[in-house]
């Protein structure tokens, strides 16, 4: 038989109903917001749902009681909400979905995902005076959603994808204080700052050529920087590949590499290369140990 559960509260009218496995939930909220799951409105029926299941927010409408506050001091932000007309918050919150949201399971949005998210037309970072397209502090992080963001080509919405993703895998890092396991790297901080292991000489290059990068990917760097250094004599420029110098620099490139190259072209450089292929498989399993996340289903994918 079908119960209904009908409560009054100070803070508003809570009506909870249960049918068989399915828990609705309808709130006004005392700061002025209103949670729906049976809404016919999409993006209310998704806030609602998101909030009642991970008990966290998403804002589509903030105000500077969301974001610039952090108890005594003020973030060094300024956000301009998206506009409400239309369709267009419908439209932020399905690129959300699709660029973000949708790549994470519910573990990870319950255990790493902050206390909001928050969809903006404009973010301003006022720390260091410029726009940016994702910005992260310690109880939220706030996405821009704006017309030139809904309109990017898919090759467009890939690159943001891969930022937003890669800022948030940093964040959650910070957040854990979380350390890549020991096997994942070449060698111990002292050795990565020494010469021989950084640069890579190519005899006979000049400016115009760039050397196999292959030739990274056999010593186990993710990348390299096609540049030059003076030779002894500081008369004659000998080109060549300068790859990290340190333990900090190997792991922010390898999520580099990893974030913006086609897959097809890591699983040859791996599968190729012994060195390049251990540090992978370390940090991909530790990645899914560590925080349920496959980086390979994190980022959108163009479609053709």
């Amino acid at each position: 038989i079908m119960k209904k559960i009908i409560m009054f509260v100070l803070s508003g009218l809570l009506f909870i109903g249960c049918y068989e496995n399915e828990t609705i939930h309808a709130d006004y909220m005392e700061y002025g917001r209103i949670y729906d799951t049976t809404s016919t409105d999409p993006v209310l029926k998704y806030i609602s749902q998101y909030y009642y299941k991970f008990g966290k927010l998403l804002i589509v409408d903030p105000d500077t009681a969301d974001y610039i506050f952090n108890f005594q001091s003020k973030y060094d932000v300024h956000i301009v909400p998206p506009k409400q007309e239309g369709n267009h918050i419908e439209r932020g919150l399905e690129l959300l979905k699709e660029l973000f949201l949708n790549g994470y399971s519910d573990q990870v949005k319950q255990e790493l995902f902050p206390y909001a998210l928050i969809m903006a037309d404009t973010i301003e970072n006022t720390f260091k005076d410029e726009y940016v397209n994702i910005y992260t502090a310690d109880r939220y992080i706030a996405f821009l959603v704006n017309d030139q963001i809904l309109d990017r080509t898919e090759k467009g919405k890939e690159e943001l994808s891969r930022e937003w993703n890669n800022t948030f895998l940093n964040y959650s890092m910070d957040k854990v204080g979380w350390v890549v396991p020991e096997e994942f790297y070449l060698y111990s901080e002292t050795e990565y700052g020494n010469k021989e292991n950084w640069w890579i000489p190519i005899e006979g290059a000049t400016e115009k050529d760039t050397a196999d990068i292959n030739i990274v990917w056999e010593r186990g760097y993710p990348t390299g920087n096609w540049t030059y250094y003076y030779d002894d004599t500081w008369t004659n420029k000998i080109w060549g590949y300068a790859v990290s110098s340190s333990r900090t620099g190997y792991l922010e490139k390898f999520f580099e590499f990893l974030f913006t190259t086609p897959q097809e072209t890591i699983n040859k450089a791996v599968a190729d290369h012994e060195k390049l292929r251990k540090a992978h498989d370390v940090l991909d399993q530790a990645l899914k140990d560590d925080f349920g996340i496959d980086y390979r289903t994190m980022v959108y994918k163009a479609k053709n």
